[in-house]
């Protein structure tokens, strides 16, 4: 047992890790089924399906911070930015592939935790609109300096790997970024992300360094948000601002809301919802955007726990009800 844990009984079921299946076999069996949707699915479905896994992986990331440490970031875009255009510009300086993304990532990690430290020691609304400004001046870097990201028409990207080899890359990094948010989840780290969440104030008292732990959790949140963005620069062979606004930002931060805050699926959930409404309104871009504000609210109001918490929620009930009425008949 913790010590926080001892400290405050009454916390208990806040900072606990929430149940799940045996997630070591769902994420496995998970992955196969990615594996089958990108590589089976054609036109169309196959293109969902492949941004839902890529968005997933981002996704990931942020559920870390915003998840399991409880603060809003409206920055994980500009990270997928940043691992998209540096990896392309690497791979046009004549960098081999995996150079070109390793590099990606470290100026993704650099940038994150010069940000961490700037927006660490702030609390609530003021990281989140510190998050956002850091998303806006993204935005703005990627549509104006033309010399290094092509403009507003975008740039199209050199292909380090085969389309295959793409694929596949796709779906172990997805495989990969669900266990590595399940063994953070189960670590001191995720521990210590959870008593932030529950009281920052109390976690401090308790000798908690919440200042240090948002800022590792933020620098991971960027490292792989960047990822995210390699293997869609791979995958699109051409990249453009517009995949990168802050408006896109805002869009993971609804879906970690629609999913379920610190889940180890939310991730999936979120970007099936959010991108999968976006391609299906893709015409209509302002409405498909005012459809997930309305359906992010309704969430928030009527399931705070989001999709899987109220999809948890109403398999325990049923559980009771069945269990209630087995005992009814014996």
């Amino acid at each position: 047992m913790s010590v926080l844990e001892l400290a405050v009984p009454a916390r208990r079921a806040v900072l606990a890790r929430p149940r799940r299946w045996p997630s070591w076999v769902t994420i496995a069996v998970l992955g196969a089924v990615a594996y089958l949707a990108v590589t089976g699915l054609q036109g169309d479905q196959g293109l969902v399906a492949i941004l839902v896994v890529i968005w997933a992986i981002a996704l990931v990331g942020l559920n870390i911070v915003q998840g399991l440490g409880g603060y809003p970031s409206l920055a994980q875009a500009g990270f997928f930015g940043i691992g998209a255009y540096s990896s392309s510009l690497l791979l046009d300086a004549g960098a081999p592939f995996l150079l070109a993304a390793l590099g990606a990532v470290l100026i993704a990690g650099v940038v994150g935790t010069v940000v961490a430290l700037v927006f660490s020691r702030t609390r609530g609304q003021y990281f989140a609109i510190g998050t956002l400004f850091f998303g806006a001046v993204c935005t703005l870097v990627f549509i104006n300096e033309d010399q290094w990201t092509g403009g507003p028409n975008g740039m199209p990207v050199s292909l380090g790997i085969p389309l295959d080899a793409v694929l596949l890359l796709i779906v172990g990094s997805l495989v990969v970024a669900l266990v590595l948010f399940e063994v953070i989840g189960r670590s001191a780290l995720g521990e210590r992300l959870r008593a932030i969440r529950a009281d920052e104030d109390l976690a401090e008292h308790l000798g908690v360094p919440t200042a240090r732990t948002k800022a590792v959790a933020f620098v991971i949140s960027a490292v792989i948000g960047a990822w995210a963005g390699v293997l869609l620069a791979q995958y699109n062979g051409v990249i453009a601002p517009s995949q990168f606004t802050f408006v896109q930002g805002f869009l993971m931060f609804v879906a970690i809301g629609i999913g379920g805050y610190g889940r180890l699926f939310t991730p999936i959930v979120g970007a099936v919802v959010v991108v999968g409404l976006s391609q299906l309104l893709k015409l209509y871009p302002g409405v498909s955007q005012i459809a997930l504000g309305i359906i992010f609210v309704l969430v928030t109001l009527l399931m705070p726990g989001g999709i899987i918490g109220g999809l948890e929620q109403a398999l325990g009930r049923v559980r009771t009800a069945l269990g209630s009425s087995g005992k009814g008949n014996s």
